[in-house]
């Protein structure tokens, strides 16, 4: 393959941009036409890394993904969010992603900022490290090590993610894992247990839509914060 740019499903808090490298993932994304990739999402709570930072929010971003060949690949992404409700958070990120494919391995090294306003989380620029063992069609087995520099503290987890694979215009997905943290805003040792079930159906070759259901259960009731139970959508458009 020669190097070419393509686009990317590069939801804004998961692991899109790896476990598309997938099977499952692959066979979604490799049907949509070069060009830039805009997706919205609306969430009922924004969760992140165990942490509830929003009520009802608007999150907005574009992606794309540039191959060098069939085994490395160059994310990028930029977005903004904001809360709709009471709140005045908002939430402005840009985020560049480095994957290869090593046999049944993918491996990415990624760096980011983000910008918070309206909450105790801080500006700062976060670097991560993924591995990814597809261990077939249906199951994705990951985990990552990150430090954030705003936090000045380090994340990591081990998740699993199951696909099931409707027909060529839908699928099911459900993520589960545990996370632990290490002087991350007050909070060390084991931090949540988390999942997530999303529908993916692709209207057409340009339009999709994956509505999903999360939650966060706290491993440490000593810790700030509380168990979080969310719903939210993506509208994904290609042009």
């Amino acid at each position: 393959m020669s190097p070419k740019l393509k686009v990317s499903f590069i939801a804004l808090t998961s692991l899109l941009p790896l476990t598309a490298a997938g099977q499952a993932g692959s066979s979604a994304i490799d049907d949509i036409p070069y060009g830039i990739e805009a997706v919205a999402q609306y969430r009922s709570e924004y969760n992140y890394r165990g942490f509830i930072l929003a009520k009802d929010s608007i999150d907005l971003q574009l992606g794309a993904q540039y191959a060098f060949n069939n085994t490395t690949y160059l994310n990028s992404a930029a977005w903004f969010g904001s809360e709709i409700g009471d709140g005045d958070f908002t939430e402005g990120g840009l985020r560049v992603d480095f994957l290869k494919d090593l046999g049944p391995m993918t491996y990415s090294l990624s760096g980011s900022y983000r910008s918070y306003s309206n909450t105790f989380f801080e500006n700062g620029a976060n670097i991560e490290l993924v591995a990814i063992y597809h261990f077939n069609q249906h199951f994705d087995f990951s985990g990552r090590v990150a430090y954030d520099t705003g936090a000045e503290g380090w994340y990591a987890n081990l998740e699993t993610i199951y696909y099931h694979r409707i027909n060529d215009d839908s699928y099911f997905s459900l993520t589960g894992g545990i996370s632990a943290v290490d002087q991350y805003y007050r909070r060390n040792g084991l931090n949540d247990a988390f999942a997530k079930l999303s529908y993916t159906y692709n209207i057409d070759q340009s339009i999709s839509i994956s509505p999903y259901l999360g939650s966060s259960l706290l491993l440490d009731k000593n810790d700030i914060g509380s168990d979080s139970l969310y719903a939210g959508i993506y509208f994904t458009v290609n042009f």
